[in-house]
Order: C-alpha cells, then sequence, then structure tokens
C-alpha cells in the first residue's frame, strides 16, 4: 500500500497488474495437479456427472476460479478499504497518537483544536452508524431472502459458467478466461430475468433495514455523518436560490417543452389539456404527474423549472399550485442546479433548509401569492421538497400536498393539511423513508404499471419514473379524481395560467 492511508492511481494500477498476472500464475498449477490424474474421458465424465466433478481438469479449473475469485475480492477488498478511509486523511495525524500510545497527549491536543475535534468525532460517527447499518442490512438481506435469490442466481450462473469452461478446448488459463466471461454473462442474463419478481422484495427489504436504523436512532446520524463527510471535500455545499433568464434561448426551452409534452402523451397514452405554449394544464392527479415530467425535461441540468398553477373557479375563488422539478444531477458537488443529490440529502435529514424549498417559498411570492389556499407537489425531489415545505413555517395557506415516488412518510406535516402520496412496490425511491406512511394519509401503493409503449415489467430500475406514476395514478379513479386535488387544478368552466421560474443555485 501507499504510505499512510492514502489512495490513487497507482493502487489501481496494482490491482489491475494484479490481476493480469493472474493467469501466469495459475498456468504453472496445470502440469503439478495434471500430474495427479489428467485424462480426457474424465472431462466428459465430470459433465455428465456432476458428483464426480472433483476429478482432473475440472477439479483444476475450479480451484484455479475459485482462487481467482479470492484473490481480486482480496485486492479488490483492500483498495475499497483504502478509498474509504480516505475520507478521514484528515484526522490521520490525531490517529496516529493513539495508535502511538499517546492518548492523553491526542486527546489534549483535540480538546484545543476544534478543526480536529470535529474531524475525530466525525470518523467516529460514520465508523459506528455505518457499522450498525451494514449490520442491520445484511440481517435484513438474509431475513428477506433477497441474499438466498441472489446466491441462487450466482449458483446457476457459476455451474452454466464451468460447463461453458469444461466443454472448451484449451489449457487452465484459456479455461479460466472462459469461465470467467460466461460467468459474468449468465449472472446478468439470469439476474435480469428475476429483477421483476425480486424488486417488490429488495424494496421491502430497503425499508425494513432503514426501519430498523429509525428504531436504533441510527437514520439521522448516519445521514448527519454522511453530509459532514462530504463536507471535508466540498461536497453537499448547498447555497441560495437565484431566478434568472435567458440560460436558454426562448426556442430551445421551447424545444424542450414540446418534446416533453409528445413523451408524456407517448409514454402514458393519454391527450392532455394545455395552454397556448404547450404547458400541460393539469385536470387531474395523472396529468398532474405528466407535468411533473414535462419541467424536469425542460429545466434538466440547466436549472430547476418551478412551476405555478393559479387557478380561478367558477365561483371566483383563487387556489395556487407550486409544482417543483425533480433530481436531475447525481453529482454530490453543488452545481449551479439546486434539483440535486445534495439537495436529495439535505431535504432528507433538515427539510425545508435547502436552496429548492427557499425557491418554493419565493417563487410563490413573486406569484402574488397571500392567504389563498396553496398546493404543493412533485415526483421524487420534488415530493420531498413539497413535505419539506409543509412541514416548515412557511407562512403560506398550504392545504394539499401531492407526492410521487417521494420518501416523506417520516415528515411531521401538520394534520390539516391533506396528503396524497404515490408509491409503487419497486421503487427504492420512495422506500428511502424506511417507514410507512401516517393512517391520516391517503397512500395509493402498488405495483408499477407498465407505461403505454412499454413491452417489459418495470423493476427497481425503472419503477422510479413520473409519467410510470401518471398511468399508476389514472388506474384509481378515487385519487386521481379526488375533489380534494382536483379543486386545485384546470377545466370545468375554470381559468388556470401557468408560469414558469427558471432557477440556479449560487454560493452564500
Amino acid at each position: 500500500m501507499s504510505d499512510g492511508i492514502k489512495v490513487d492511481y497507482a493502487e489501481i494500477d496494482r490491482l489491475t497488474t494484479g490481476i493480469t498476472a493472474l493467469n501466469a500464475f495459475a498456468g504453472p498449477l496445470v502440469p503439478k495437479v495434471g500430474a495427479l490424474s489428467v485424462d480426457g474421458n474424465l472431462l466428459a465424465s465430470a459433465i455428465l456427472s456432476p458428483g464426480t466433478a472433483l476429478a482432473a481438469e475440472g477439479a483444476v479449473m475450479n480451484a484455479s476460479a475459485q482462487l481467482s475469485v479470492t484473490i481480486v475480492s482480496t485486492e479488490a477488498l483492500v483498495i475499497i478499504t483504502a478509498s474509504f478511509s480516505k475520507v478521514y486523511e484528515a484526522a490521520e495525524a490525531g490517529l496516529a497518537l493513539t495508535v502511538a500510545g499517546l492518548q492523553v497527549a491526542a486527546a489534549a491536543t483535540w480538546a484545543t483544536t476544534t478543526d480536529v475535534a470535529e474531524t475525530v468525532a466525525l470518523v467516529t460517527g460514520t465508523v459506528v452508524y455505518g457499522t450498525i447499518a451494514l449490520g442491520a442490512l445484511a440481517t435484513e438481506a438474509v431475513r428477506s431472502g433477497v441474499a438466498l435469490d441472489v446466491l441462487g442466481i450466482v449458483t446457476v450462473s457459476f455451474s452454466e459458467a464451468a460447463l461453458t469452461a469444461l466443454r472448451t478446448d484449451g489449457d487452465l488459463t484459456q479455461r479460466t478466461a472462459v469461465f470467467t466471461l460466461a460467468a459474468a454473462r449468465s449472472f446478468n442474463r439470469n439476474f435480469s430475468a428475476a429483477l421483476p419478481w425480486m424488486s417488490p422484495d429488495i424494496v421491502a427489504m430497503e425499508q425494513a433495514w432503514l426501519g430498523d436504523l429509525r428504531t436504533t436512532n441510527t437514520y439521522d446520524g448516519l445521514l448527519s455523518t454522511l453530509i459532514g463527510d462530504g463536507r471535508q471535500f466540498g461536497l453537499f455545499e448547498d447555497g441560495v436560490p437565484r431566478f434568472i433568464d435567458g440560460v436558454l434561448s426562448d426556442s430551445q426551452v421551447d424545444d424542450r417543452r414540446q418534446r416533453a409534452l409528445v413523451d408524456g402523451i407517448r409514454e402514458t397514452g393519454q391527450q392532455f389539456t394545455t395552454d397556448g405554449a404547450g404547458n400541460i394544464i393539469p385536470t387531474d392527479v395523472s396529468s398532474l404527474l405528466a407535468s411533473s415530467g414535462q419541467i424536469d425535461r425542460m429545466g434538466q441540468e440547466d436549472f430547476a423549472n418551478v412551476r405555478v398553477f393559479k387557478t380561478v373557479d367558477e365561483n371566483g375563488v383563487t387556489r395556487f399550485t407550486v409544482q417543483i422539478p425533480s433530481t436531475q444531477s447525481w453529482n454530490p458537488e453543488a452545481g449551479d442546479t439546486p434539483n440535486d443529490l445534495t439537495s436529495d440529502v439535505i431535504a432528507m435529514r433538515h427539510g425545508d433548509q435547502t436552496a429548492l424549498s427557499q425557491a418554493v417559498i419565493e417563487a410563490l411570492r413573486k406569484a402574488g401569492v397571500k392567504d389563498e389556499p396553496v398546493m404543493l407537489t412533485g415526483f421524487s425531489l420534488g415530493g420531498i421538497t413539497a413535505g419539506a415545505v409543509a412541514a416548515g413555517d412557511s407562512g403560506y395557506n398550504i392545504q394539499q400536498v401531492v407526492t410521487a415516488g417521494s420518501p416523506i412518510g417520516a415528515m411531521d406535516i401538520p394534520s390539516d393539511v391533506h396528503v396524497t402520496a404515490l408509491e409503487s412496490t419497486a421503487d427504492p425511491i420512495a422506500a428511502l423513508d424506511g417507514t410507512p406512511n401516517p393512517r391520516d394519509w391517503t397512500t395509493l401503493r402498488g405495483d408499477p404499471p407498465l407505461k403505454a409503449n412499454e413491452h417489459d415489467a418495470p423493476t427497481v430500475a425503472t419503477a422510479h419514473d413520473a409519467n410510470r406514476y401518471a398511468v399508476m395514478a389514472s388506474g384509481d379513479p378515487s385519487v386521481n379524481d379526488d375533489p380534494a386535488i382536483t379543486q386545485f387544478l384546470g377545466g370545468n368552466g375554470k381559468t388556470t395560467t401557468v408560469t414558469d421560474y427558471q432557477v440556479q443555485r449560487r454560493s452564500e
């Protein structure tokens, strides 16, 4: 290893070199083991009778393959461990004092040096919370049967790969290469085939695991240390919202709007009411979620498109709806767009203390909202932010929240706010709260439906989708046409206007 706990490309290169040299290492084993019993007839015997597969080349190939896995796994573990440890490089001097037996001196140093003390506390918290989290995950993986399912897939895949390798002409080195490639392909094929029926179990395991962390008061601590660890390297540094105009030309924005509208129609199989510009005017929950997909595709990674609907009903009552975009950047380093991973992590730990939440409140002010009824809505991060603002002290008359694929079950939203949440059983994002929604909320939970243009069953990789949730909503009239929600929406003689605000983040 490198000096201390650093890891760099040299270590990765060393791993690569080690793997490359593996065959050269295993090659000399062939004549030694082959001297025990190398008989071409035994190869066929091993294939036809697995019970005698310890014979000859079958044993050699199996031993070499296991040796390969052991060496590569061990080396990879070393690199991963070193990479993880690099997070704590700033505390290395203090930790070295402890290792040297200078605990008293180190304690004195940490007590008088705030930065080092905070770093050591962060290290301790991360190790403790991380250990608890990994232990709970392993427990739930076994308890849920997911670990056994994956083990079964690995066993079948390795068996298929072993037969492929045994039927291949060549020496041990060549057969090991065939086995490795065949195992990877077989596992990918078998796992992909099993993923649709495994997805609900995976999500249930995830929620049970995170629920375990909540019962041990580990959940919030783990999030806090994640944020703290990241900030040691300039990650998760949120700022304040900046309302802008002209990041893209009007024609570029309009092109994205029209493309999103076409995609929404194609994926949901529905027609939508639109204004003259092509903005979707929601008339039910399904079209509301399709509009979420539209604003995401308009802003992308250039800006957060916060949409405000102003609806005046036939009696002259005015209501406002704020639609909040979902995550568009998964880079932990905060960028210009406030709807990113930084906002996700901070909102899950600190509620409305994000640039995106502040943008929602500022959009309400810009829209001229006073004491009129307000509905907050969003998909994914948009829903997280909607719940966080509703749980906070915005000063506005928030009466309704509608979310889809958003982990908001632990948010302390006032009881006089009506909450409707759509959650797919195969959506891993919706389960990130680790707790069921309160009973007085309206929760639509079910299997993810096919979108209109799909044929393959959704999985954990594809269930999280705004237009899929739009299809899900359309299948339940009690939610789709809920009067508590539709009173905020267009149609039936109402007048609805759409205002889009382009928001970026700036550093404080």
